[in-house]
């Protein structure tokens, strides 16, 4: 069974300081929950496209989880849209979609998660957990937004 995750949430960042750090996919492990392990490679880039691989390594102590995912990425600078898709290793099919749109003196994140799980155990775990890491995600993205934040005199 496939799940389906979606929000939206206004932050009071600038458009493209927040396409900045989320499609800085290689320090995910220093401020996003679970992550252990980033790493990127094969980078190209055309105009304001760019494309990469990235291998991230999550772990979920409490239910003794921990998995590797390889996702194709393509980060997208002048759409501001930051688009992951998987499906080695753990996830059977994954889409992860960032998608920031200036208002209000600030930006809209429109979130979206698609993923199949190969394991049946793991998905219902993923399942049971998801809304709430999902949250902790968005809130860990928000306070390295406000860390990175240029200061003003």
């Amino acid at each position: 069974m496939k799940k389906t995750f979606s929000f939206t949430r206004w932050l009071p960042h600038d458009a493209d300081h927040l396409f900045a750090i989320v499609s800085d996919v290689d320090e995910y492990h220093r401020f996003v929950p679970l992550c252990e392990e980033a790493r990127v490679w094969d980078v190209t880039i055309d105009g304001p496209i760019k494309r990469f691989r990235a291998e991230l390594t999550v772990a979920y102590r409490k239910m003794n989880i921990r998995e590797s995912f390889i996702s194709d990425v393509e980060a997208d600078a002048e759409r501001r849209l930051v688009i992951a898709r998987a499906t080695e290793g753990a996830v059977k099919e994954l889409e992860n979609r960032w998608l920031m749109r200036p208002r209000d003196g600030g930006t809209d994140v429109v979130f979206s998660l698609k993923f199949k799980m190969r394991s049946r155990l793991l998905q219902l775990a993923v399942n049971a957990v998801l809304d709430r890491a999902a949250a902790k995600v968005l809130d860990a993205f928000e306070r390295r937004a406000a860390e990175l934040a240029p200061k003003t005199a």
